[in-house]
């Protein structure tokens, strides 16, 4: 019986061969960004994903089973991270949104609301500084609430493009806000995010 050249592969990258690893990188890489994409909707969070599976897989190489489906096994890790991904994005949203309501209870309302204001204000600037394209495809998203397949589809560009003009956008206004203060990264986990 001829062994499939995933299960030589993997016989190989248990023995630490990083050859192996690399090949099974080139083969799966690509299929795996766009099943993570798919459910991500964020070309960045799923290229990130995608890279700390295949840690784990290095990581945990003593422990594959050759004789099991590679692609099988692999999609699987991919789909739990996933899961973890999100289980983590809605426990930080809890988070910050308790910690929002206990500061708004404190006595530094008036202050919170003119720093508010006035950060609003700078993001409202920024944005417009924004080139057109990048701009509308923000607004579109974060104004509009629109996905990014709804956004590629309306102004007739890819999905891809997509992610790159708000990955650019949301870089950009990082930069424009102030830092160091804790309105500010509510404001941008919030308001930007």
């Amino acid at each position: 019986m001829v062994k499939s050249s995933d299960i030589l592969l993997v016989d190989a990258l248990k023995k630490g061969d990083i050859d192996a690893f690399d090949q099974l990188f080139t083969k799966y890489n690509k299929k795996l960004y766009y099943f993570a994409q798919g459910y991500l909707d964020s070309g960045e969070d799923a290229e990130e994903l995608v890279q700390e599976v295949f840690i784990k897989i290095w990581e945990k190489r003593a422990d594959l089973k050759e004789y099991l489906s590679f692609n099988s096994f692999i999609f699987t890790i991919t789909y739990n991270a996933i899961l973890k991904y999100f289980r983590k994005k809605s426990r930080e949203k809890k988070y910050m949104e308790q910690y929002l309501a206990d500061f708004s209870k404190k006595d530094h309302e008036t202050i919170s609301e003119i720093e508010y204001k006035n950060l609003l204000e700078l993001t409202i600037k920024a944005i417009d500084n924004m080139p057109e394209k990048r701009k509308q495809v923000f607004k579109l998203s974060r104004f509009e609430g629109l996905s990014n397949k709804e956004i590629a589809k309306q102004l007739h560009i890819s999905k891809r493009t997509v992610d790159t003009h708000i990955y650019n956008a949301l870089k950009f206004l990082k930069g424009q806000l102030p830092e160091g203060t804790l309105l500010t990264l509510l404001f941008f986990y919030l308001f930007v995010q």
